[in-house]
């Protein structure tokens, strides 16, 4: 990600008539394309796939501020639905979002007309890495927790050598069945 504005967004904040929204991009299956403004927005993002309709949530949508900082850590995003729909609540339930893109962009409208003024800039690509529903009453809440690429940094990859990891991933394979054998005799290299 580029670490400057463009030359019409620095002209733009010096200007100071401008409104600013964010625009929310869940790439699940059918994605969904939102906004914090109070209307819906019309845009297009390099990796929106063409010009979007960006629904607007206004006030039942929030999320944690994107911070920045100058050492490598992971950048987790909470997303919240207050009032949550059966949208929201069953990909959720569903785990149709785990590991999935998400994105933030930001854009810059004239006051005066609500006209975009340049291109929407990335300030936040990560992946959904999980959700939570909480019910009451009176409504549900879901939220959704994403973070940056370096979100498994600390995880060890691999897979465990033992027939159960096994068939996980290859169903009616038995490769592992005697994993756990001590076998005295394995010859490695070249017979001579």
């Amino acid at each position: 990600m580029s670490r400057t504005l463009p030359s019409g967004a620095v002209a733009i904040l010096q200007s100071r008539a401008f409104i600013t929204c964010e625009l929310l991009e869940f790439n699940l299956s059918t994605p969904l394309y939102l906004t914090t403004a109070q209307f819906d927005i019309t845009a297009s993002t390099d990796t929106s796939g063409g010009t979007q309709n960006y629904i607007a949530q206004g006030n039942f949508m929030a999320y944690t501020g994107v911070r920045e900082t100058d050492e490598m850590r992971v950048n987790n995003i909470n997303i919240t639905f207050s009032g949550a729909t059966n949208t929201y609540i069953n990909i959720a339930l569903n785990d149709a979002y785990l590991h999935r893109a998400f994105r933030i962009y930001k854009i810059f409208m004239n006051a005066a007309d609500m006209a975009i003024l340049v291109d929407p800039i990335l300030i936040y690509d990560g992946k959904i890495t999980g959700a939570s529903v909480e019910e009451s009453s009176t409504e549900s809440v879901v939220t959704f927790t994403t973070a940056n690429e370096f979100h498994d940094f600390t995880r060890i990859a691999g897979r465990k050598t033992n027939q159960g990891s096994q068939t996980r991933f290859f169903p009616g394979d038995k490769g592992m069945d005697l994993s756990t054998s001590a076998i005295a005799d394995i010859r490695w290299g070249r017979s001579s």
